[in-house]
């Protein structure tokens, strides 16, 4: 939804307006890349809580593309909209930053004892 605007569809995807090479697009502006890997970091965060280690950063990592993707593609049909390999980059920088804060935010955390599961999980294992 954020990737707006709905307007200036097209019946033939716009090929030629897609970035390939990231940071070489004319739209690839510094603010746009940090909104693009902000927005991605609460995702890594949540989403490597569920499979900690490095198979769950990756695991994150591929998910973002994926997401990243699902938002690109429909851009080939607006006029307004460029799709880049930015976007898609920053995505999965984001996340991949937002999953290893996360791991190392519970790491850290002194009242997490080891092999705990989350909130909703310690009432069953006491």
């Amino acid at each position: 939804m954020v990737s707006g605007p709905w307007f200036g569809i097209v019946r033939e995807p716009q090929w030629a307006r897609v970035t390939w090479i990231p940071f070489h697009g004319f739209e690839d502006k510094p603010r746009d890349m940090v909104v693009n890997f902000l927005l991605f970091v609460p995702f890594g965060w949540s989403f490597v809580r569920s499979r900690p280690g490095a198979t769950g950063i990756l695991l994150a990592m591929t998910a973002a593309a994926a997401v990243s993707l699902a938002v690109e593609i429909p851009q080939l049909f607006f006029r307004l909209r460029d799709p880049s390999a930015t976007d898609l980059l920053m995505a999965i920088c984001g996340t991949a930053a937002g999953s290893f804060a996360s791991q190392a935010f519970y790491r850290s955390d002194p009242r997490r004892a080891p092999g705990r599961g989350e909130a909703g999980d310690r009432g069953r294992q006491q």
